[in-house]
């Protein structure tokens, strides 16, 4: 199969198991939205931020230095490098439990989660990164199938099990939240053995220079993370505090649907970035003219979907979602518009990875991070709910136009070489 034809194909294939993997949360919406309240969703929104702030120090961004290497280490190398990875998660996961514990007074007033869900979170976070290593090295392999797989059954186990826990136990917001993580804990366990039963698990001998190595990739993105959950997490945390939980359910709605977008651009991105990065390395003469014509018209083309996507939702919503929930509608247009945004950004990001220039665009996604706060509260205080989704989109307008400008110094591109 030809390079195009296999990029056409696993894009297709990701794009299909990414809209599956959504849309069977998307189809437990007509049925949550109508058992469990608007506080209940905000509950559960809590908890996935908890997860994503935690996951940011558990494992210390690691996992991306294995897909990194893969094109560089021989198998049994990187089956090495994947050992002294993962005993950096296991250091780092049991620090993060200690840390957490000992903070308990002070986090579950802070989160509005019980004690008890905190610590489950920096468990359930150490399995994630397990199994997001066996994606990691899916995905630059090209195994899209494998990967899809993999994701969209975690998805039917999580989604099931919530329906089970919710409708037939009589759980409430807890139901949601047990079914996610004995999901990501049980596909956490059967990464770990298929990782085994490829070969890639083998005791390190140079095991230092190894942690070393994946540490000077994995940390300096630490800032980076952080900044990109200041963009994505602080939005819920100021509804919380200015609004109440419950508008904070209604905006998790609305995030929900405007994820779709977001569903394109990690789909095509996921075949993309192993694409560029193995052209850009590549000693052939690169058409880059013709790589930067095309990166425009994917973003004008993202753009007009998403705001087409926006005015239709408030029509779709009234047949999906339950009544407590269809005020949420409003916000789509801007939420989808941010993640339309959000897919420019992988189209510039991934020259700074390719030059490792980590730590700079970590500088870059932490500022935007920054800038969001007050962005964010100025903007809810001023025009309530809509304003969340308004300071989402210029935040992640401003994340891809700064990015933009950092690409085109670490590596410079016809972008504005309009003749070309």
């Amino acid at each position: 199969m030809s390079d195009s034809r296999k990029l056409v194909s696993n894009t297709a294939i990701y794009f299909g198991a990414n809209i599956l993997n959504a849309a069977i949360p998307f189809f437990l919406l007509p049925i949550l939205t109508r058992v469990l309240s608007p506080a209940d969703y905000g509950t559960i929104a809590m908890f996935g931020i908890c997860l994503s702030i935690i996951s940011a120090f558990t494992g210390l961004s690691v996992h991306g230095a294995i897909g990194v290497r893969y094109f560089q280490l021989n198998k049994e190398e990187l089956a090495e490098y994947v050992v002294t990875c993962m005993g950096i998660l296991v250091v780092s996961t049991t620090t993060i439990f200690l840390i957490t514990l000992a903070l308990r007074p002070w986090l579950a007033p802070i989160t509005g989660l019980p004690m008890d869900w905190l610590l489950v979170a920096v468990v359930v976070s150490g399995f994630q990164f397990l199994g997001n290593i066996r994606l990691s090295l899916w995905q630059v392999a090209g195994e899209a199938k494998k990967y899809g797989a993999f994701q969209v059954t975690q998805s039917l186990l999580n989604a099931g099990g919530s329906l089970v826990l919710i409708l037939l136990v009589g759980m409430a917001w807890e139901g949601r939240v047990l079914a996610q993580s004995i999901a990501i804990a049980l596909f956490g366990v059967i990464g770990l053995f298929w990782l085994w039963k490829d070969g890639l698990l083998r005791k390190p001998v140079v095991w230092r220079a190894h942690c070393r190595d994946a540490l000077k990739f994995g940390i300096p993105l630490i800032p980076h993370v952080i900044g990109g959950l200041l963009i994505v997490a602080t939005d819920r945390l100021i509804i919380v505090k200015l609004l109440d939980v419950g508008q904070a359910g209604l905006y998790m709605v609305a995030l929900q649907f405007g994820q779709v977008i977001g569903l394109v651009t990690e789909s095509f991105n996921k075949v993309y970035a192993p694409w560029l990065m193995k052209n850009l390395a590549s000693k052939e003469e690169i058409p880059r003219s013709r790589i930067v014509g095309f990166s425009y018209l994917y973003m004008v083309f993202l753009l007009v979907m998403a705001t087409t996507f926006g005015l239709l939702a408030p029509w779709v919503m009234s047949f999906v979602v339950g009544h407590e929930f269809k005020a949420s509608s409003e916000l789509v247009i801007y939420i989808a518009i941010g993640f339309a945004f959000g897919g420019c950004y992988y189209m510039v990001t991934n020259y700074v990875f390719f030059e490792n220039k980590n730590s700079i665009l970590a500088l870059i996604t932490l500022i935007t991070g920054l800038i969001n706060i007050p962005l964010m509260y100025f903007l809810v205080e001023r025009n309530g709910l809509v304003g969340a989704a308004q300071a989402f989109m210029l935040t992640q307008c401003f994340s891809f136009v700064g990015t933009w400008w950092l690409s085109n110094k670490v590596h410079p591109m016809p972008w504005f070489n309009f003749k070309a």
